[in-house]
């Protein structure tokens, strides 16, 4: 199957000119950081903002990308992470760029409008902030299984099981109910109480060794590898995009290429020069 090609980036916590570096190699936009990528498919995981020092220029960067992908028949998917949670929920303690409640009201409106969502699938995997794990995947079906009785689980797919992340997540922004729902639940890895965390929170080193979060493939950021390429476990079902994009985490440029014919090409930089490395042969074709 011929598909739209996808490019996946991971946290970008302010790191604006190693971000645009990235969009550039990838093909994505041009010098004045315009929309090339015709209708390419950009998927950003969250976290955007925090710890480096341009995080307001890089939300305006993904503004205004998204309506310019739009015109071009693209599409750039804002994924929503927990430092946007965080800042949603009032919590300003990473903060460092002026007027973080004017920040928090422009992203909820754009949540409301679908610019920013918690969830995407291309029918192949699921693209969150930080990975489903399969006891809140659960709460998610049975919750989907309540408003649609007569439908058989087996016929839940990845696109009802997003499409109710986001009708989910939209509600509970509307209504600023934003720790209540267990997708917003903090795991005890990350020092909350819940067992396993929402999608917003979970971290590779619980996801990665789970028996059934791997059932369905995911793609995810959140957990920083501190080195020049992805994560993977479970023959690719599992792939964690974040390689650590802020100079806080090691300024690594990584990103994941999905290719119209299904290839999983990962791109990374090293020594000055960007290197593409095919993750396993193809998947999902």
């Amino acid at each position: 199957m011929i598909r739209k090609r996808r490019i996946v980036v991971g946290d970008i916590h302010g790191e604006l000119e190693g971000f645009k570096e990235i969009l550039r190699n990838a093909g994505l936009i041009d010098g004045k950081d315009n929309w090339t990528g015709g209708n390419d498919i950009l998927v950003q995981t969250g976290d955007v903002i925090d710890r480096g020092t341009c995080s307001r220029e890089a939300v305006d960067l993904l503004k205004k990308l998204q309506k310019e992908a739009a015109v071009a028949k693209g599409e750039l998917v804002r994924l929503c992470g927990n430092h946007e949670l965080m800042l949603l929920q009032g919590n300003f303690y990473y903060v460092n760029f002026n007027d973080p409640d004017f920040l928090a009201y422009e992203l909820k409106e754009e949540i409301l409008r679908g610019d920013v969502r918690a969830s995407y699938t291309d029918g192949d995997r699921l693209y969150t902030h930080a990975g489903l794990r399969s006891a809140i995947r659960e709460i998610l079906v049975g919750e989907i299984e309540t408003v649609r009785p007569k439908l058989k689980t087996n016929r839940i797919d990845l696109f009802l099981l997003s499409n109710h992340i986001n009708i989910i997540f939209r509600e509970f922004v509307e209504k600023d109910d934003l720790e209540r729902h267990p997708i917003f639940h903090v795991g005890r890895d990350r020092g909350g109480y819940d067992p396993v965390g929402g999608i917003f929170w979970c971290d590779f080193s619980s996801m990665s060794p789970s028996v059934e979060a791997w059932e369905i493939p995911q793609i995810f950021g959140h957990t920083p590898t501190r080195k020049s390429g992805v994560r993977t476990a479970h023959g690719l079902k599992l792939i964690d995009v974040d390689a650590g994009m802020c100079r806080v985490y090691g300024g690594e440029r990584v990103y994941l290429e999905i290719s119209s014919e299904g290839h999983l090409l990962q791109h990374r930089k090293a020594l000055s020069e960007w290197t593409t490395t095919l993750l396993g042969g193809t998947y999902g074709t």
